[in-house]
C-alpha cells in the first residue's frame, strides 16, 4: 500500500497545547498508512522539546526559520512553496492560526491536492488593543488577508470547537474535531497517587497550566491570588509553564509578597503528576480554542473554575465558568467557597472520551482519507 504523505505545519515541537496535541496524534497515528513529516517555524539547529520523540517514531523534521522579523517571515513563505514543491505531499494540515493564509497558499501554488486548515482559537492578542495604533491598523489588514486566503487555499476546514470555527471562518461550514489527550495517563496518575515530588505542601492545592502569555491572563491570576491570601492562607498555587510574560508574573507576585502562594514550577513534562497532586485547577483565560489542558485536569479528577471566554464544549461536568467582569476579588470569593464547601464536580465519562486521542485519530481518518 502507497503510504499518504501527510506534512504537519506548526510552529514548533513545544509543551503548548497544539503542538502537544500534535505529537499525541504522532504517537497513535498508523504510520503504515501514513508518511509524516513536520514542517516547523525554527531555525535550524533549534531543537524544540518533543523533536527526539518525534524523529524516534521515524517520522522527519524539516527546519525552516523563526519568524521574528519581517525577513524571515519572507524567507518562510518563500522556503514553504520550494519544500512543498520538492517534498510532493499528499495532504498538508496547517496548524498556524492566521498564519494558515500563507501556508496554505504556498501549498496550492505547490499543486498539493489537499490542504487542511486547523483552527484552535477564538481570538488575537493584538485585537486587545483599545487605541487604533498603526500596529494595530497593520494587524486588522493582516488579519482580513489571512482570512481571505484561507478560505480561497483551503480544501478542508477543521476546528477544536464550533467557537474556534466560528471565528476563523465565519459562517463557512468546518468540521469540529476534537482536540484529544491521552487521558489513561491522567486518570491513572491520580488513582495511583503519582504526584510530582517537588510540590511545595499546603492544606490546598490548586494549579494552572499554560504558556505564560497574554491569552491565559497571567497577571489577573496574580490578582486572584492576591485576594484569595486576603481571605485564607491555607493554600498554594503551582503554576506550571513559560512564556514572555514569566518576569512580569515573577515581579507581580514578589511586588505583593506572595511568594509563600505561588509555586512557579516553569516548563514540565510530568503535568500529569502535577494535576495528581491538586484538586483545583483555574484558567482565567481571555480566549481559548478549547482549552485541551482544563480536558486533561477533568480527567485527573480536579473540580475547575475557568472563565466564560473558554468554549462551554471543553466542560466535560468537572468544571464551573466564571465571567471575567467578576473581577480578581469574584473569583477568589467563589474559589473560597468552594474550598469551603469541598465543592467536587466529576467528569461524565461518557462526555470525557470524546477527547481521548484515540477518538481524535479517528477523526482525522476520515477527513484524510474521504
Amino acid at each position: 500500500m502507497k503510504r499518504i504523505r501527510l506534512a504537519y505545519v506548526t510552529h514548533g515541537l513545544s509543551s503548548n497545547g497544539i503542538e502537544s496535541l500534535l505529537v499525541s496524534i504522532a504517537r497513535r497515528i498508523d504510520v503504515e498508512r501514513y508518511d509524516v513529516t513536520f514542517v516547523l517555524a525554527l531555525d535550524p539547529g533549534v531543537v524544540p522539546l518533543h523533536e527526539p520523540e518525534i524523529l524516534s517514531l521515524g517520522m522527519r523534521v524539516i527546519h525552516i526559520c523563526d519568524l521574528d522579523s519581517l525577513a524571515k517571515k519572507r524567507q518562510y513563505a518563500v522556503s514553504l512553496r520550494r519544500i512543498f514543491e520538492t517534498e510532493r505531499f499528499d495532504i498538508v494540515h496547517a496548524n498556524m492560526d492566521l498564519l494558515n493564509g500563507i501556508v496554505l497558499r504556498a501549498a496550492k501554488q505547490a499543486g498539493v491536492p489537499r490542504r487542511i486548515c486547523h483552527a484552535h482559537t477564538t481570538g488575537s492578542s493584538y485585537a486587545l488593543e483599545k487605541s487604533l495604533s498603526p500596529t494595530k491598523l497593520a494587524q486588522s489588514l493582516y488579519h482580513r488577508t489571512m482570512r481571505r486566503w484561507i478560505l480561497q487555499n483551503a480544501t478542508d476546514l477543521l476546528g477544536c470547537s464550533d467557537a474556534a470555527n466560528a471565528y476563523m471562518y465565519g459562517d463557512r461550514p468546518a468540521v469540529v474535531i476534537h482536540n484529544g489527550t491521552e487521558l489513561d495517563k491522567f486518570s491513572e496518575a491520580k488513582a495511583k497517587a503519582d504526584t510530582a515530588p517537588d510540590l511545595r505542601d499546603a492544606p490546598v492545592h490548586l494549579v494552572t497550566v499554560g504558556r505564560i502569555s497574554t491569552p491565559k491572563n497571567p497577571l489577573f491570576l496574580v490578582e486572584i491570588v492576591r485576594e484569595l491570601s486576603a481571605l485564607r492562607q491555607d493554600f498554594v498555587l503551582h503554576w506550571a509553564g513559560t512564556g514572555e510574560m514569566l518576569p512580569d508574573v515573577e515581579a507581580a507576585v514578589k511586588a505583593n509578597g506572595l511568594e509563600p502562594f505561588v509555586q512557579l514550577l516553569g516548563r514540565r513534562t510530568d503535568i500529569a503528576q502535577i494535576l495528581a497532586g491538586c484538586s483545583y485547577f483555574l484558567l482565567p483565560s481571555l480566549f481559548e480554542g478549547l482549552g485541551i489542558v482544563l480536558i486533561e485536569a477533568q480527567a485527573a479528577g480536579l473540580t475547575c473554575l475557568a472563565s466564560d471566554q473558554v468554549p462551554e464544549s471543553a466542560n466535560v461536568g468537572g468544571c464551573r465558568f466564571l465571567p471575567l467582569e467578576a473581577g480578581a476579588k469574584g473569583w477568589a470569593r467563589e474559589l473560597c467557597d468552594m474550598i469551603d464547601r469541598k465543592t467536587v464536580l466529576a467528569a461524565d465519562p461518557e462526555k470525557l472520551r470524546q477527547f481521548d486521542i484515540r477518538n481524535t485519530i479517528g477523526e482525522l481518518d476520515r477527513v484524510y482519507l474521504k
